[in-house]
């Protein structure tokens, strides 16, 4: 059967794309990308992706965000897209604590920072409320798309994934599957519900990150790391939140929909975009982004 070799992930200036930067944090290294803003600039986001995704998941949104005057930094989480892969041994550092650190060192750069608009989506969207429980000052709105929360891992269950047996096998996975771009596009079809869209994306965006050397071992141990903030602890959200769903998400169950649109403050802007699937600000980005503006204009944010 057709194998992959796993590449080195190089972490320099410049690679894989040509605005790649790397941010340093202990034994870490985050790779985030900047969008400037096409003209005057108006404000800033800070886009975090979701599971298996990378920075070229918003490509679309980005391009639409950058035209109406927003800055936009895509940063790939650890475990995926090129940052550093997790493996047993690693001086564990929370990643809210690491994106929270490379939002503070960006707005170092400035004279007059502006404060930030975080948008995630999915497992994103779960890291972005975490992050809104600090109450940060230099965090003025919220944009949620298709938020999924991962589970919180029991303890028995957190050392069987930092197992080594359980890296081994998913490394092993991943070298039979990840070769056959035809296997990336299904699981793709299925989150984004679009065929006319996958017939026409490149699976190397998606799969290429998820080659790099360890990965199958940094999702076991960012699995055994797994948790979502509480429920009940959304109201205390001060800051503005637009919640923005697709109609035909087979991943977000319609419970957990509503469980979590009934969490939120009761001024969050919610929208449900009925015919799109998980992967919302891929096929329908024009809509997350024209929902996104008038979210940020009724908010005096734009």
């Amino acid at each position: 059967m057709k194998t992959i070799e796993f590449q080195e992930n190089k972490q320099i200036k410049g690679w894989p794309y040509v605005n790649s930067e790397y941010f340093e944090y202990g034994e870490y290294k985050l790779h985030y990308r900047i969008d400037e803003a096409k003209g005057k600039e108006k404000g800033k986001l800070f886009m975090i992706h979701g599971f298996g995704c990378n920075t070229t998941f918003y490509n679309e949104l980005a391009e639409d965000y950058t035209k109406k005057g927003l800055r936009c930094v895509r940063v790939d989480l650890p475990d995926f897209g090129y940052s550093t892969r997790e493996v047993k041994g690693i001086k564990y550092v929370n990643r809210v604590d690491m994106l929270i650190a490379l939002m503070e060192y960006l707005d170092k750069q400035e004279k007059n920072p502006d404060k930030w608009i975080v948008v995630g989506h999915s497992m994103g969207g779960s890291v972005t409320l975490d992050i809104a429980q600090r109450a940060l000052p230099i965090v003025k709105g919220y944009m949620l798309y298709a938020p999924m929360f991962m589970f919180n891992v029991p303890k028995l269950m957190s050392k069987m994934f930092q197992m080594k047996w359980m890296g081994a096998m998913m490394d092993t996975a991943l070298k039979y599957v990840m070769p056959y771009d035809a296997l990336v596009k299904v699981v793709l079809l299925i989150a984004t519900m679009s065929p006319r869209y996958i017939a026409h994306y490149d699976a190397s965006l998606a799969a290429n990150p998820l080659r790099l050397k360890d990965t199958g071992k940094g999702l076991c141990y960012m699995s055994s790391k797994a948790s979502h903030p509480p429920y009940e602890d959304m109201k205390k959200i001060k800051e503005p939140v637009l919640l923005v769903w697709g109609g035909l998400d087979l991943f977000v169950p319609g419970g957990k929909v509503k469980k979590l649109t009934e969490s939120l403050p009761d001024s969050t802007d919610v929208h449900t975009i009925k015919l799109a699937g998980h992967c919302v600000v891929q096929n329908f980005h024009k809509k997350c982004c024209e929902y996104g503006i008038e979210f940020l204009k009724a908010n005096k944010m734009y």
